[in-house]
Protein backbone atom coordinates (compact mmCIF):
# COMPACT_ATOMS: atom_id res chain seq x y z
CA UNK A 1 0.00 0.00 0.00
CA UNK A 2 1.20 3.69 -1.06
CA UNK A 3 0.87 6.42 1.48
CA UNK A 4 1.25 9.87 0.67
CA UNK A 5 -0.30 12.93 2.01
CA UNK A 6 -1.83 15.54 -0.19
CA UNK A 7 -2.35 19.32 1.07
CA UNK A 8 -5.56 20.35 2.45
CA UNK A 9 -7.34 22.08 -0.01
CA UNK A 10 -6.55 19.48 -2.58
CA UNK A 11 -8.53 17.03 0.47
CA UNK A 12 -11.41 19.02 0.58
CA UNK A 13 -11.79 19.61 -3.38
CA UNK A 14 -11.50 15.36 -3.24
CA UNK A 15 -13.93 15.07 -0.62
CA UNK A 16 -16.39 17.24 -2.43
CA UNK A 17 -16.13 15.68 -5.29
CA UNK A 18 -16.92 12.24 -3.84
CA UNK A 19 -20.10 13.74 -1.75
CA UNK A 20 -21.13 15.06 -5.12
CA UNK A 21 -20.79 11.51 -7.04
CA UNK A 22 -22.41 9.79 -3.97
CA UNK A 23 -25.41 12.13 -4.10
CA UNK A 24 -25.72 11.77 -7.62
CA UNK A 25 -25.48 7.77 -7.48
CA UNK A 26 -27.97 8.47 -4.45
CA UNK A 27 -30.76 10.11 -6.71
CA UNK A 28 -30.27 8.41 -9.81
CA UNK A 29 -30.69 5.15 -7.52
CA UNK A 30 -34.14 6.71 -6.18
CA UNK A 31 -35.49 7.42 -9.08
CA UNK A 32 -34.82 4.33 -11.28
CA UNK A 33 -36.83 2.52 -7.16
CA UNK A 34 -39.72 4.85 -7.74
CA UNK A 35 -40.54 3.79 -11.25
CA UNK A 36 -43.43 1.02 -11.18
CA UNK A 37 -42.45 -2.48 -11.65
CA UNK A 38 -44.65 -2.73 -14.93
CA UNK A 39 -43.21 0.58 -17.00
CA UNK A 40 -44.43 1.92 -19.90
CA UNK A 41 -41.97 2.94 -22.79
CA UNK A 42 -40.85 5.58 -21.85
CA UNK A 43 -40.23 4.70 -18.00
CA UNK A 44 -38.62 1.57 -18.99
CA UNK A 45 -36.34 3.76 -21.24
CA UNK A 46 -35.56 6.07 -17.99
CA UNK A 47 -34.67 3.08 -16.05
CA UNK A 48 -32.65 1.56 -18.60
CA UNK A 49 -30.94 4.56 -19.10
CA UNK A 50 -31.05 5.14 -22.98
CA UNK A 51 -32.92 6.90 -25.13
CA UNK A 52 -36.32 5.79 -26.20
CA UNK A 53 -34.39 5.08 -29.60
CA UNK A 54 -32.06 2.85 -27.89
CA UNK A 55 -34.89 0.72 -25.99
CA UNK A 56 -36.37 0.15 -29.21
CA UNK A 57 -33.00 -1.56 -30.64
CA UNK A 58 -33.06 -3.37 -27.11
CA UNK A 59 -36.58 -4.42 -27.84
CA UNK A 60 -35.56 -5.86 -31.40
CA UNK A 61 -32.83 -7.37 -29.76
CA UNK A 62 -35.52 -9.19 -27.59
CA UNK A 63 -35.95 -7.32 -24.47
CA UNK A 64 -39.19 -8.81 -23.43
CA UNK A 65 -42.26 -6.64 -23.94
CA UNK A 66 -45.49 -7.93 -22.22
CA UNK A 67 -48.86 -7.24 -24.53
CA UNK A 68 -52.37 -7.58 -22.02
CA UNK A 69 -55.38 -6.24 -23.91
CA UNK A 70 -52.96 -3.90 -26.50
CA UNK A 71 -51.02 -1.98 -23.66
CA UNK A 72 -47.42 -2.91 -23.45
CA UNK A 73 -45.40 -2.70 -20.45
CA UNK A 74 -41.93 -3.82 -19.49
CA UNK A 75 -40.88 -5.19 -16.41
CA UNK A 76 -37.74 -4.24 -14.32
CA UNK A 77 -36.74 -7.73 -14.29
CA UNK A 78 -37.23 -7.79 -17.95
CA UNK A 79 -34.94 -5.16 -18.37
CA UNK A 80 -32.64 -6.08 -15.49
CA UNK A 81 -32.46 -9.99 -16.99
CA UNK A 82 -31.52 -8.44 -20.49
CA UNK A 83 -28.50 -6.51 -19.07
CA UNK A 84 -27.02 -9.55 -17.50
CA UNK A 85 -27.41 -12.01 -20.44
CA UNK A 86 -25.49 -9.05 -22.44
CA UNK A 87 -22.52 -8.99 -19.87
CA UNK A 88 -19.50 -10.52 -21.17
Amino acid sequence: MIQFELPEEVMNQVYKKMLQSATQAYELASKREALPFWMKKSEAAEYANVSPNTLKKFIKDGLRVSIKGGIERISKKAIDDYYLDSEI
